[in-house]
C-alpha cells in the first residue's frame, strides 16, 4: 500500500466533492499516496470491516464538514475509530475541513479546523513532505482553488418565509398525543398573525382552547390544529404528511404552514420548523370536484414536462461524471416536489379526476395512471436508487441502467403527451360553445365596447 493513506469522511450527500478532492490528492501525489473513499467499496462487500480496516491503516483522516443541522453521527463515529485504532500513535491526524461561518461541531472541536484553500494547501504540502514526495506547489494551488467553492464556501439558508418552531419532550410523544405543555415559538409577529397571540411562545393547549372558540372555528383553527397534530406524529416516525388546511390569520390573512425540518436533540426534545407561507387568494370557487381535479391534473402534466422531460434529456455522450451524479441528486427531488405540490393544491382524488371523463376516455386515462408507479420505479432504478427514490443502492446511469433511462425517460414523454391531449380536449369539450352562440357573443362584446368608447361616455368621464 501507498505511504501514509488518506481516508476521507463525509456524508453521502457530500460524495462529488469527496471524489473530487481524492482524485486532487492523487493527482498531486503523483498516485504515490492511496485516498479512500466509502464509494471504493465494491457494491455487495461488507462495507463496515473495509471502512474499519482503513481508518487503521490510514494516517491521516480529513473530515468534510457541512452544515450544523446536518447528522454527522456516523463522520463522528469514524474520527472516533480513526483515533482509538492507534490511541498512542502521534504522527496520526484529524482535519476537519469546514467552512468560515461555521461553528467547530463539538466533538471535533479540540482539533484542527481547515477553514480556507490556504490552510487546505499547507497541510497537504505537509503530508506530502513527510513521504518525501515531490509536489508542484502551484499545480497544487491550481488544483485545490477548483474545490474553493464548494468546500469553504458560505452555508446560506433562505429565510423568504416566517417560522413557526414547534418543540416538545419526545418522551411524551411516544403515546401518539401532542402533550399540552408543548409550545409554539417565533417571532411575536408572526404567532400573532397566525392565533391573534401576541407573544414569543404559545403552549399547544393555548392554541386548543382558540381552536375551541367561535372565533377559532370560523378561522379554521380547529381544523388546522388537527391536521398539525398528524403532521408532526407521521414527522416524527419518517413520514411526510401534505398540509391542506388553510389558517385563517389575523385580517383575514391565509396561512398554510409546511413542515420544513424535523429532528429529535441529544436532549430529549423533538423539534420542528414550519414555514409560514402566505396564500394570496382561496381556492378556485364555482368548479365542480371534477373541474378542479381535472385543470390541477393539466397544470402539473406540464410542470411534469417542463421539468423533467425537457430538463433531463437522454444526452449521456456529452456529459461528465459530475453532470451525471447531480442529475442523479435532482431528479428525485424535483419529482417529490411535483408529487407534494399536486397534493397540497387541494383534496383532489383519483375518483374525482377520472369521473370528469366519459366511460371510454375514463378507461384509457385510469390505464396512463396505472403506468406511472411502474415508470418512476424503473426511473430510479436506472439513477441507482431505490424504489422510493431515497436510497442509493449502487451506481446509476452506467451500463444498461442508460438504456433503461431513455426508455423510461421516452415512455413517460408519451404518457405525457396523450395524458394532456386527453385531458385538455375534455376540458374543451367542457368549454365548447356552438359556432353560433360565438358568433353571437362576438357582435355584442363588440357593442359593448363601442358604447363604452362612445362619445357621451367619453365626454362623462
Amino acid at each position: 500500500m501507498a505511504p501514509n493513506p488518506i481516508f476521507i469522511s463525509h456524508r453521502s450527500e457530500y460524495g462529488r466533492i469527496a471524489r473530487a478532492m481524492k482524485k486532487v490528492i492523487e493527482t498531486a501525489s503523483h498516485g504515490q499516496i492511496d485516498v479512500f473513499i466509502s464509494e471504493d467499496i465494491p457494491r455487495g462487500n461488507e462495507w463496515r470491516p473495509s471502512i474499519e480496516h482503513h481508518l487503521r491503516t490510514a494516517q491521516s483522516l480529513f473530515l468534510l464538514y457541512g452544515a450544523p443541522y446536518e447528522d454527522w453521527s456516523w463522520c463522528f463515529y469514524e474520527a472516533g475509530y480513526f483515533v482509538a485504532a492507534k490511541p498512542a500513535a502521534t504522527d496520526r491526524r484529524i482535519f476537519c475541513v469546514i467552512r468560515p461561518n461555521v461553528n467547530a461541531p463539538g466533538p471535533l472541536s479540540h482539533l484542527q479546523m481547515l477553514t480556507s484553500k490556504d490552510q487546505l494547501i499547507k497541510e497537504l504540502i505537509g503530508i506530502f513532505e513527510r513521504n518525501a514526495i515531490d509536489v508542484d506547489a502551484n499545480e497544487l494551488r491550481g488544483l485545490v482553488g477548483k474545490l474553493e467553492s464548494s468546500l469553504f464556501s458560505e452555508i446560506r439558508e433562505f429565510d423568504g418565509y416566517p417560522r413557526v418552531h414547534f418543540v416538545a419532550c419526545d418522551a411524551e410523544l411516544a403515546q401518539g398525543q401532542i402533550p399540552p405543555a408543548a409550545q409554539f415559538t417565533g417571532d411575536d409577529n408572526v404567532l400573532g398573525d397566525l392565533f391573534t397571540i401576541q407573544a414569543q411562545s404559545v403552549p399547544w393547549c393555548k392554541v386548543q382552547r382558540l381552536a375551541n372558540t367561535e372565533t377559532g372555528r370560523q378561522n379554521f383553527v380547529y381544523k388546522w390544529l388537527e391536521e398539525t397534530a398528524q403532521i408532526l406524529l407521521a414527522a416524527r416516525e419518517n413520514e411526510f404528511v401534505a398540509p391542506q388546511a388553510v389558517l385563517i390569520g389575523r385580517g383575514g390573512r391565509r396561512y398554510r404552514t409546511l413542515l420544513h425540518r424535523a429532528r429529535v436533540q441529544g436532549d430529549g426534545d423533538y423539534r420542528c420548523e414550519f414555514l409560514a407561507i402566505e396564500e394570496v387568494g382561496g381556492p378556485l370557487t364555482g368548479l365542480s370536484s371534477k373541474q378542479l381535479s381535472l385543470l390541477t391534473a393539466i397544470r402539473m402534466g406540464y410542470r411534469f414536462r417542463s421539468e423533467i422531460i425537457q430538463k433531463f434529456p437522454a444526452d449521456f455522450d456529452a456529459q461528465s461524471s459530475d453532470e451525471r451524479e447531480r442529475r442523479i441528486q435532482q431528479i428525485p427531488r424535483v419529482i417529490e416536489d411535483l408529487t407534494v405540490e399536486s397534493r397540497t393544491r387541494g383534496n383532489i382524488s383519483t375518483e374525482d379526476f377520472l369521473a370528469a371523463f366519459d366511460e371510454v376516455e375514463c378507461e384509457k386515462m385510469s390505464r396512463l395512471l396505472d403506468y406511472w408507479p411502474i415508470l418512476a420505479r424503473e426511473m430510479y432504478r436506472s439513477l441507482g436508487l431505490s424504489s422510493d427514490g431515497k436510497t442509493v443502492i449502487r451506481p446509476g446511469l452506467v451500463g444498461s441502467d442508460v438504456e433503461r433511462y431513455r426508455t423510461v425517460l421516452k415512455a413517460m414523454r408519451l404518457l405525457n403527451i396523450e395524458f394532456l391531449s386527453r385531458s385538455c380536449a375534455r376540458v374543451a369539450q367542457m368549454m365548447k360553445r356552438s359556432e353560433q352562440e360565438l358568433t353571437d357573443n362576438a357582435k355584442a362584446l363588440e357593442d359593448a365596447v363601442k358604447a363604452l368608447t362612445g362619445p357621451d361616455i367619453k365626454t362623462a368621464a
